[in-house]
């Protein structure tokens, strides 16, 4: 249909159903009568005071002067009274106009229906709301019949294929509804209808359009889905808690990870899961847990320790004020950590021990006197080297075989070990030793030199081959320096070799200390 002939169509109803049209037919039918029967009653009097004036005439010459200078007051008494009630009517119809306008003005629509449930009068908005329905608005139409019409049009999508089971359930509600209506109608709109019963039992309706506000809501309620499947899904923990840690809302995952059903885990305080250390159940405020990752240890309902990554974001509105705890386990890559740790150091051991007397081999040795030197150069203090060896131990394989020989290298090592402390010890090559002393000048070194000597001494170890005591015996070569620029530890290891040559040609077992020794 064009849209000329709806809006004529529209345009006549509007001028056929005004607002109050009955009232305004009693006001101008009142208006009339009130005022032929003023006039009639000012003519009576006029006419009266006329014919008295005609019985004084034989008391003057003046009479019809006066009779008719008596009726000029009453005429202007009744012009005045004409006046006065075109000015009522006139203030009358331009209140009504602006009333109507008003209502035709309003968002919603706004209709009337009488005792009998027909409509009185409705504003434009209706039609607006109800396009398929601009033929059926008359008045005096029931409100069924427009009803029925608008389902049957197709125009209400929950009553499509069960029409007159839609009506009376529609009919049934009809002016009962404690809650306003929601209704959809043309698929893509939502109206709310507040429908009111009046003292003399007719009814007056609202209709709103809240498709906006539906399709929000919609909108929101399809991402709360999402959000929610995320969560059950999600394979971390995650916990809802109240500003002082209570735990609200949990996931699978949480359940799963602490041993504890969601009812046994809302309301209680988040210690119940979490180790909260020397500082108690404060440390575990939300509001302290907030801006950083935290790795805290956690229990299991069966006492297994846990190892966790804490995450907490604050949800702050108008209305809501909590927090969101994003619960990671790394038990197991913990475990793996301290495996793999160990390895390393094992691998690190293995690489850098000699593996027949457990302690440091030459490449340790090399490693640590380069560090050393460096920290002498920074610091100009001291490094001492102590190079030993086993006094004949050719002789001593040769005598007592290679697995005596292999025994006799771990104990003048444990023997070396225990004479040094904290220093180094490395085994620097076949039956020779290295022991390291940092921040250790000659003095002390050669102390320490002489107890290797007399604990080996004391040990006796037995050598059959040796042609000195007939025990195990070491000569040592010593040398301590200050690091300077341009020189590398390989200068200490050239003095401290050089040393122990010395004390080998002035018959071993015994300690010579390098000439340039500090």
């Amino acid at each position: 249909m064009s849209s000329q002939p709806a809006t004529a169509t529209l345009r006549r109803r509007r001028q056929s159903l005004r607002w109050h049209a009955a009232l305004r037919g009693t006001q101008d039918l009142l208006l009339k009568k009130g005022m032929a029967v003023l006039l009639l009653a000012c003519l009576l009097m006029q006419l009266g005071c006329f014919a008295g004036g005609l019985n004084a005439q034989s008391q003057g010459e003046s009479v019809l002067g006066w009779a008719i200078a008596a009726m000029v007051p009453g005429l202007l008494a009744a012009v005045l009274g004409l006046l006065m009630l075109a000015q009522g009517r006139h203030q009358i119809q331009r209140a009504y106009d602006q009333l109507e306008e008003a209502i035709d003005a309003l968002p919603a629509s706004v209709e009337i229906f009488d005792a009998d449930d027909r409509l009185v009068a409705y504003n434009r908005k209706l039609i607006e709301i109800y396009p398929h329905m601009w033929g059926a608005f008359d008045r005096g139409a029931s409100f069924k019949e427009m009803a029925r019409a608008s389902a049957y049009s197709g125009g209400v999508p929950e009553a499509r294929g069960r029409e007159e089971a839609w009506l009376a359930e529609r009919l049934a509600q009809r002016g009962q509804q404690v809650e306003p209506l929601l209704q959809r109608v043309h698929d893509n709109k939502w109206l709310r209808i507040h429908e009111q019963r009046t003292a003399s039992g007719g009814i007056v309706g609202v209709r709103m359009d809240v498709s906006d506000l539906v399709q929000e809501q919609q909108r929101l309620a399809a991402s709360q889905a999402h959000l929610q499947a995320v969560i059950q899904a999600a394979r971390n923990a995650i916990i809802t808690l109240d500003t002082d840690g209570h735990m609200l809302e949990v996931n699978p995952a949480c359940e799963a990870l602490f041993g504890y059903t969601a009812g046994e885990l809302q309301g209680a305080h988040l210690s119940m899961v979490l180790d909260s250390g020397e500082r108690g159940d404060s440390r575990l405020q939300p509001q302290l847990l907030l801006g950083r990752q935290h790795e805290l240890n956690g229990r299991h309902r069966g006492g297994t320790g846990l190892a966790l990554q804490l995450n907490v974001a604050e949800v702050k509105t108008a209305t809501t004020h909590l927090f969101v705890c994003i619960i990671a386990d790394f038990t197991e890559r913990k475990r793996q950590e301290l495996r793999l740790r160990h390895a390393n150091e094992l691998l690190a051991r293995q690489t850098t021990t000699d593996g027949l007397t457990r302690v440091g081999n030459r490449r340790l040795f090399d490693e640590l006197l380069r560090q050393a030197w460096q920290r002498s150069q920074q610091q100009q203090q001291p490094v001492s080297l102590l190079l030993l060896d086993i006094d004949h131990f050719k002789q001593y394989n040769d005598c007592h075989g290679h697995v005596a020989g292999d025994d006799c290298l771990r104990r003048v090592a444990s023997l070396l070990q225990s004479c040094v402390n904290e220093a180094v010890l490395c085994r620097y090559g076949g039956e020779e030793f290295a022991v390291l002393l940092e921040e250790v000048d000659a003095s002390e070194a050669r102390q320490i030199a002489q107890r290797c000597l007399d604990s080996l001494r004391l040990a006796a170890i037995p050598h059959r081959a040796s042609p000195l005591r007939g025990g195990v015996t070491l000569s040592i070569g010593h040398a301590t320096r200050v690091a300077q620029a341009g020189e590398d530890g390989g200068l200490l290891v050239e003095l401290a070799d050089a040393a122990l040559y010395a004390a080998k040609r002035n018959g071993r077992a015994r300690l010579v200390s390098d000439g340039k020794a500090a």
